[in-house]
């Protein structure tokens, strides 16, 4: 599978914490011929309990999976930077803290993708699969997060529950609501996702409900032949930009 053309798609999210908001995310995807560059910006303020400024940069393949991540997470006055990389089957990793240095690496295998703190994340996987009413999915993850920007092995579990319109930032949108667990660390750790027809995640919530929002889309928008396009499930290709 190749991405179709070249373009760029960017946006904002806005973040919540315990439902209060608390910051913003922005972020650009680059389609190319080889495959698709992603990169954004997080800051958060209080509430959150570590206000602090997150960059981060992928690489993805022309199959549409991560390979690489680097990170640069800020906060406190300190910095951890994490630089991930798929080396053929295996996925490793540097991590530099105050001049101590970590190193991990593990299995890639195909079937397995990874997760970070952006939405972005969560489409790259979503467009692997076929999302419908009652559609349910399960997949291996490599989940990587604070404090070291360290992978931690895990399992999601996706079910699609409905289709409606919804009112979003943008307007009215055709949605998919999709219920994300991993199924070792129960419920209390759920996602409540609202998705596009491309997979982009509109809004996302803390738990099974919608109560306490995480993420919302508040912009978007596209350069020149980087318009949403069918997603990796329905037309064979790697991306729906």
């Amino acid at each position: 599978m190749t991405p179709r053309g070249t373009g760029s798609v960017s946006g904002r999210y806005a973040i919540f914490f315990a439902g209060q908001p608390c910051g913003e995310e922005r972020w650009t995807i680059v389609r190319t011929a080889a495959g698709e560059v992603a990169s954004g910006e997080q800051v958060t303020r209080a509430p959150f309990p570590f206000p602090s400024t997150q960059r981060w940069r992928a690489g993805l393949d022309a199959e549409g999976r991560v390979a690489a991540l680097e990170v640069d997470w800020e906060v406190g006055g300190r910095l951890v930077r994490a630089s991930h990389a798929a080396d053929g089957p295996t996925w490793r990793v540097h991590i530099d803290y105050a001049g101590h240095v970590r190193e991990q690496e593990g299995d890639y295998p195909p079937g397995v993708h990874v997760l970070f703190g952006s939405p972005l994340f969560h489409t790259f996987a979503f467009r692997r699969f076929v999302l419908a009413p009652g559609a349910e999915h399960e997949f291996a993850a490599l989940l990587v997060g604070p404090p070291y920007m360290a992978v931690e092995p895990g399992h999601q579990k996706l079910h699609c529950t409905e289709t409606r319109e919804i009112e979003t930032a943008l307007g009215r949108v055709s949605a998919r609501r999709i219920e994300v667990l991993d199924p070792a660390r129960g419920p209390a750790e759920a996602l409540t996702m609202w998705i596009d027809e491309h997979d982009i995640v509109l809004e996302a919530y803390e738990g099974a409900g919608e109560g306490t929002p995480w993420m919302r889309l508040v912009e978007r928008s596209a350069s020149p032949d980087g318009s949403p396009g069918p997603s990796g499930a329905e037309a064979g290709q790697a991306g729906p930009f």
